[in-house]
Formats: C-alpha cells, sequence, structure tokens
C-alpha cells in the first residue's frame, strides 16, 4: 500500500514495497522524503529497482525501512547493507538510517 502525506512542510511518501512499477513509482511530483525500501527481495522493489528509484527522485531525502528492522539475521529482506546503497545512488547524503523512535523534521534544505 502506498501512502502521499502533503504537509506545510513538505510532501513524505511511503511507495509500499511492491516490486517498481516505473509508470507509478518514477511518475510522482518530487516528494522531500521517501520511506525507502531498499531491500534485496524479489517481492520488493529489488537493489537495482531501489536504486532506480531512489535516483528517479534525487533531492528526496530517504528514510530507510526494511533494514534493521527485525531480529532475522539469515532472512535477507530485512538485512540489506546501507553502504551498498550509499555507492549506488545520487546525493548518498539524503540517505538517512533512523533509529527506532528518532525523529525527523520535514521542511529547510533536503538532501
Amino acid at each position: 500500500m502506498a501512502v502521499w502525506i502533503e504537509t506545510l512542510d513538505g510532501v513524505i511518501w511511503a511507495p509500499g514495497d511492491s516490486r517498481l512499477i516505473r509508470e507509478h513509482h518514477l511518475t510522482m511530483p518530487p516528494p522531500y522524503a521517501l520511506l525507502f525500501d531498499f531491500s534485496d527481495s524479489e517481492c520488493h522493489f529489488t537493489f537495482d529497482g531501489a536504486v532506480e528509484m531512489a535516483n528517479g527522485y534525487p533531492d528526496a531525502n530517504l528514510l530507510l525501512h526494511h533494514w534493521g528492522s527485525v531480529d532475522s539475521p539469515d532472512f535477507p529482506p530485512f538485512n540489506a547493507d546501507p553502504d551498498t546503497l550509499r555507492d549506488a545512488v545520487v546525493k548518498p547524503k539524503r540517505i538517512r538510517m533512523l533509529a527506532p523512535g528518532e525523529p525527523f523534521r520535514l521542511g529547510g534544505a533536503s538532501a
């Protein structure tokens, strides 16, 4: 399920964790922040699909999920390495690895 949230401070987009649907996922207006699934799973965007989506919105902050969120060390969708993403996306400083409960403020300068 995808969710598009418009606030006075910016747009947050949770595009879901489906496979990449280019005509949908790559044609939206640029969000301020993406709740971003970058796991390397055939049931999700796949790593290459996640990189394509991230680079399609080069100014969006990438709030990572499906990484370190579940104690399941042998299940690849929850154990992608954020450093591999840093090496593959435009403007890697926009990658945000928030701890559970850590706040993220919209507005101001993006990535």
